[in-house]
């Protein structure tokens, strides 16, 4: 074991401690004191950022359907892939781009390694700009800053300096897949709750040992409580400004 001095907390330390914990619970407040309003989908360019090839299925792939609908031009960007086998084929990319087909978005893969994105944060974070840059979103959903897996977290805090990198100022809507965020925004996903099923059902090597399938949309099913339907997708949508200080906050950036 190392030993060493300990740092002793400096006057700095205690001020961000202070802000951080003000800017926490204004965000608390303000989320638990409004109610959760319904979001409705319109046609957009959708930018969706995905750690992992399910997470937008999982997390917005009711969502996605309705947009599918709406007419939206979508783009999901995934961070990471699977290792290669030694054909040099993956077989979560085919299951991707089977869900892409069926929600009409175009995918695009990063291929930085699984587990590992806290070591390419650079890399993500400049991917995700010329994205932002070339691609012109109107909304971009990506992982709320605390979802609870590292690489989550890196794609949340790379977008987060994403977005102020490129001037974006439409809106972000955090979505949750291991951690129940604190939503200000729902989606009505009644209505392609069997196509969000189908598409999660795309990832055939994750399902078969996880119960994707009866999570999601059990978790849809407990957020439609809140909006009186039968299933909603929860978000926390905010304007960039607010995302990147929330992911300060977090620490994540």
């Amino acid at each position: 074991m190392m030993r060493g001095r300990m740092r002793r907390p400096t006057f700095l330390d205690s001020v961000f401690e202070r802000t951080a914990t003000r800017f926490l619970r204004r965000i608390h407040r303000i989320t638990h004191r409004m109610p959760v309003r319904p979001r409705a989908i319109v046609k957009q360019r959708v930018l969706v950022i995905a750690p992992h090839p399910d997470d937008e299925v999982i997390a917005v792939g009711g969502s996605l359907a309705l947009h599918q609908r709406a007419g939206s031009e979508m783009m999901t960007l995934y961070a990471t892939m699977d290792e290669p086998a030694p054909d040099g084929s993956t077989v979560r990319r085919g299951e991707a781009e089977r869900a892409a087909r069926l929600l009409g978005f175009d995918p695009r893969f990063l291929g930085l390694p699984d587990g590992a994105l806290s070591q390419h944060e650079a890399t993500l974070t400049r991917e995700i700009e010329q994205v932002i840059r070339s691609f012109r979103p109107e909304v971009i959903y990506c992982p709320f800053p605390a979802d609870h897996h590292r690489d989550h977290m890196s794609a949340s805090a790379c977008t987060g300096a994403a977005v102020t990198r490129a001037g974006y100022s439409g809106d972000v809507c955090c979505y949750e897949v291991w951690t129940s965020l604190w939503p200000n925004a729902g989606v009505d996903i009644t209505s392609v709750i069997d196509v969000k099923r189908e598409a999660i059902n795309c990832y055939a090597s994750q399902v078969a040992s996880l119960h994707y399938v009866e999570g999601a949309l059990g978790l849809n099913r407990f957020r439609g409580l809140k909006l009186e339907v039968p299933y909603a997708e929860a978000f926390f949508a905010c304007e960039p400004g607010t995302f990147h200080e929330l992911c300060r906050t977090l620490a994540v950036i």
